[in-house]
């Protein structure tokens, strides 16, 4: 209903005749509607009355309509306020109200009607001494404060008063200017020479500037004198901007440094700094934030310059001094020495707590220094690997086979994933450069045994478990049951892709199925199962296609290794035999078998063709065993597992919607420091992990089953035999870093997991691009500045798009080099080992390059699942490619497949300028080296010449090889590294 024309009326003049707040009122008021917003209900205990007046005019703002929230207030009569509060307080939701309690505090408001509100709403409660600090801070300085607070009989008129009659003498001119804008805004004036800075060399300028600095920030003026003594030494020196903004600079650093402290502070020129107003330190945090971000160098200097000032905290703090902010230098060389010494005392949690800060936080310092960056990377990695230890327990505890597999996926499998997450990031990131580089490599080392001294402690409960229960789980839990009780139903119901994966530990499936459970409209389900015995492919592959009768395996054993298994009508042995059982199973004019490599190689339209008459899909993959058994693994898991994700992106878009990804069995990773190999008779008997043996012998330290035991047919009077912890046998050969084919849990868990898209993969028209270059490299490590952008002319509107992207770096001209992503800084992030850049920001990306040859290579940024369209991006210089230690040509690592043809230009000469430059590289590239004269006739005259030499690096940049200019005997020469120059 609308309002009459009369109550219109009145709620104009009630608006007119309302109060306007004060400076010091009006903070409160902005208080008070925070915490309404926030809480509800909220019940302001006032006992020494100091605030009816103020509530009264709040009262008169309600009803004039300029409050958007309830004020209630007792008055002397609880029935009165009862009454008022009765339509407020009866609904479902709570309601935005104040209601004021003069005269109460805690104990006496239970001896009220009021009481049941009160526990009902929030209690407000603010001292009029902290309300006149808060809101004077930043417009009186602190002592003036004081003083005033200090006063007998306040009230919060007469600070109203107080502070309005201090703001009124600071009126006009450039005090005012000041007043208005931040210290942030100040301090960029300063450094950028604008107004504030140009009115510097005027004596009352510069005295009023000072002023401003003091009521601010609270800045003293012995702060000035001292931290200018630091930086000239001539007394009558003219006052620069610069020197203001340095003194501005080191005061709020010091003052973030105190307020993160958690003990006081030992310098005296800090003391005190801690009791400064809450706003005051606030001010000095943000503009010590700003700093960081908008003048880094800047800061640098200020921080590295006011350490000087505190010296007797440089030396005695200590890391359980320092907070969250690494503010100086100092703190970070600290707290990374104490988080390395954590780890050697085995206090995973406090080495965490500090590694999380830096690693996941946003430190200046390791912005600035990738190296201390992969230090603390290792760090985190070493905690996580020691608290998932703990959290998993040296005990299995488990009775049977179901809790020991609940054990391993719901605590072991951390532990595992935590093991093999660190040693890729030893791998990847442990050089001599790091800081406390050998300590840090005794933790690392140590890590391992920890994590040894738990996989032996659980192996041997599995072991117990197995001699006691059985070696063979419940049909439910078999691998030999998988492909009838969950792969043959999924393609009964509808086209399925078959993941069958050499080596996919069940951690390693656990990551599987975070990267692709959020798709929308997909359901994906982790379940997991024991491989069969032993753990080795030429058991689990074959068992995996449909070979079992009523449960029990056929198997053509020879000389101890099998050689497949029986299924009625023919023996499945490999890959082809393999594909006609599955076939025969499930029906389908087609069953396509296809490794991974092909899947990756095709388009849409080529696995549409492939796939369109299928039932079942098949996709294997032997990377991750090969890559581990080359010894290269840790290097290669990460890109292999991509791979998988890309094959099941384009299958999806080819129109499949059900997948199944499982394994034939797990892995060990050993270490040549800690793995001790058992002998067992002759070193050619056993294999790594088992021996196929007629003897029904038993032997310290091993467990045996008979293969009968095992639901196998026709191998009576032959028994298995393993180690009974983590050991490998002693086989006569090299030490392997991995390993399978006992009975351990981590080779014998395997995942299972089913994939459901209750539609089709939507196709984006968007397209987007990478941009690369070139920036200097650091810690051994090449640097590429990097991002990826949409291309606007596709479509108007970003409907759509995505704001993340998964890359790859791939090299694009030498196949047999590999890449090792190491770390990244601002727009994107290594997530599992994988590059994850922001949508329109730029990141830069560290890398190393190995290989066989110290060539040079061009790489490129790209998106491997080809989820959406990117147009691949790289520098045109070229990188050193690291030698990795040779190995036989058998033992040659896998590679990535190639997604697409290389866009690398014909001849690299084309990247340089045509003519007599072109000439002078091609000659050195034929001969080795080009003398000054020759180098003379082919660019034309001397003075070509010294463009040349001036040029000469970032010509170099794009050559295919390393080059450099010497002088011998007087005589410039333009030399390719490796040449010999007499």
């Amino acid at each position: 209903m609308a309002a009459s024309p009369e109550a219109t009326v009145t709620r104009r003049e009630a608006r007119a005749t309302a109060a306007p707040l004060g400076p010091v009122s009006g903070a409160l008021e902005e208080d008070l509607q925070t915490w309404v917003r926030r809480q509800g209900v909220v019940v302001w205990l006032d006992l020494d009355e100091h605030y009816t007046g103020f509530v009264d005019r709040l009262i008169e703002s309600r009803a004039a309509g300029a409050l958007k929230y309830e004020v209630k207030a007792f008055r002397g009569s609880y029935l009165e306020l009862m009454m008022a509060l009765e339509d407020l307080t009866g609904g479902v939701e709570k309601p935005r109200l104040l209601v004021h309690l003069p005269g109460f505090n805690e104990e006496t408001v239970k001896t009220t009607p009021l009481y049941e509100l009160y526990k009902a709403g929030v209690r407000y409660r603010k001292s009029l001494d902290t309300l006149v600090t808060e809101a004077a801070t930043g417009l009186v300085k602190p002592e003036e404060i004081a003083a005033f607070g200090a006063g007998e009989d306040l009230t919060i008129e007469g600070a109203h008063a107080w502070l309005r009659g201090v703001l009124d003498r600071m009126e006009g001119g450039l005090a005012a200017q000041l007043r208005a804008i931040s210290a942030c805004a100040l301090v960029d004036d300063l450094l950028g020479g604008g107004f504030v800075a140009k009115q510097l060399g005027v004596a009352a300028a510069e005295q009023t500037l000072w002023e401003h600095l003091g009521v601010a920030l609270a800045l003293p003026a012995d702060w000035r004198g001292l931290s200018l003594g630091t930086r000239d030494s001539t007394k009558d020196a003219a006052l620069r901007p610069d020197d203001v903004a340095f003194t501005v600079a080191s005061w709020a650093l010091s003052v973030e440094y105190v307020d993160d402290l958690r003990r006081v502070p030992i310098a005296p020129r800090l003391v005190g700094m801690e009791a400064l107003p809450k706003g005051i330190r606030e001010a000095c945090h943000e503009l010590a934030a700003h700093l960081r971000e908008r003048h880094p160098e800047f800061y640098r200097r200020t921080a590295d310059e006011t350490e000087t000032l505190i010296g007797d905290e440089v030396r005695q703090a200590e890391a359980a001094d320092l907070g969250r902010i690494d503010t100086f230098w100092f703190e970070e060389e600290k707290v990374l020495t104490a988080a390395v010494s954590a780890l050697a005392e085995r206090r995973w949690g406090l080495a965490a707590e500090y590694a999380d800060v830096r690693v996941d936080g946003d430190s200046f310092w390791l912005r600035r220094d990738p190296s201390r960056q992969s230090a603390w990377q290792l760090v985190a990695a070493a905690a996580a690997l020691g608290q998932a230890v703990e959290l998993a327990g040296e005990k299995l505890g488990a009775q049977d086979h179901h809790e020991a597999l609940d054990a391993y996926t719901e605590r072991g499998a951390a532990v595992d994933r935590a093991h093999r997450r660190l040693e890729q990031l030893r791998l990847k990131l442990l050089s001599p450069q790091l800081p406390e580089f050998e300590a840090l490599r005794a933790r690392l080392d140590e890590m391992r045994e920890v994590w040894r001294a738990w996989a032996d402690g659980w192996a041997e409960a599995f072991n117990a478990l197995c001699q006691r229960e059985g070696f063979l789980p419940p049909s439910e839990l078999q691998q030999r049951q998988l492909f009838d009780e969950v792969v043959r139903p999924e393609a009964t119901q509808g086209k399925t892709a078959y993941f069958v994966v050499d080596a996919l530990r069940y951690e390693m499936g656990e990551e599987l199925h975070r990267a692709i459970a959020p798709t929308p409209a997909t359901k994906a389900q982790l379940a997991a199962r024991y491989a069969e015995l032993p753990t080795n492919t030429e058991i689990g592959m074959n068992v995996l296609a449909p070979v079992a009768t009523n449960g029990r395996l056929t198997p053509s054993l020879e000389g101890g290794v099998f050689k497949g298994f029986s299924n009625g009508e023919f023996r499945v042995r490999d890959p082809e035999t393999r594909r006609r059982a599955m076939h025969a199973r499930v029906g389908g004019a087609t069953c396509p078998w296809l490794s991974l490599g092909e899947v990756l190689a095709r388009d849409t339209t080529s696995l549409k063709q492939a796939v369109a008459q299928a039932n079942l899909v098949v996709v294997h993959s032997e990377e991750i065993d090969k890559a581990g058994e080359k010894g290269v693994g840790p290097a290669l898991f990460d890109t292999v597992m991509q791979q998988i994700r890309s094959a099941w992106q384009l299958l999806r878009d080819a129109g499949v919607r059900r997948f199944v990804f499982t394994s034939d069995h797990g892995f060990l990773l050993m270490d040549g420091r800690t793995t001790l190999a058992k002998p067992h008779g002759r070193k050619i008997d056993p294999k790594r992990r088992h021996v196929v043996s007629t003897v029904a012998a038993d032997h310290d330290g091993e467990v045996r089953v008979p293969l009968s035991d095992l639901g196998y047919e026709g191998v009576e009077g032959q028994h298995l035999m393993f180690p009974v912890t983590t050991a490998p046998f002693d086989t006569g050969k090299r030490k392997r870093t991995f390993v399978h084919g006992g009975n351990s849990l981590q080779e014998r868990v395997i995942p299972v997991l089913t994939v459901t898209h209750r539609a089709a993969s939507g196709g984006s028209t968007l397209k987007y691009r990478v941009t690369a270059k070139a920036l200097e490299g650091v810690a051994g490590m090449h640097c590429l500045e990097a991002r990826v952008d949409m291309i606007t002319e596709q479509a108007t509107l970003d409907f759509g798009s995505v704001r993340e992207l998964e890359l790859a770096l791939r090299v694009t001209d030498i196949p047999e080099v590999s890449v090792e992503l190491c770390q990244t800084r601002r727009g994107a992030r290594l997530e599992n080992g994988v590059l994850v850049a922001n949508v329109g920001e730029d990141f830069e990306l560290f890398f190393r390059l190995m290989g066989r040859t110290d060539a040079r290579a061009l790489v490129a940024l790209h998106h491997p699942s080809r989820a959406v369209d990117v147009e691949e991006g790289g520098p045109d210089q070229r990188f050193t490619v690291g030698v990795a230690a040779a190995k036989p040509a058998a033992e040659e690592a896998p590679k990535e497949p190639k997604t697409s043809a290389p866009t690398a230009p014909s001849s690299w000469l084309e990247k340089l300028p045509e003519g007599g430059v072109r000439e002078v590289f091609a000659h050195i590239e034929a001969h080795g080296v080009c003398v000054e004269d020759e180098a003379a006739q082919k660019l034309g005259s001397p003075r070509a010449l010294r463009r040349f030499s001036a040029k000469f690096e970032e010509y170099a940049a794009l050559a295919p090889f390393e080059a450099r200019i010497e002088v011998v005997g007087g005589v410039k020469r333009y030399v390719r590294e490796g040449t010999t120059c007499g």
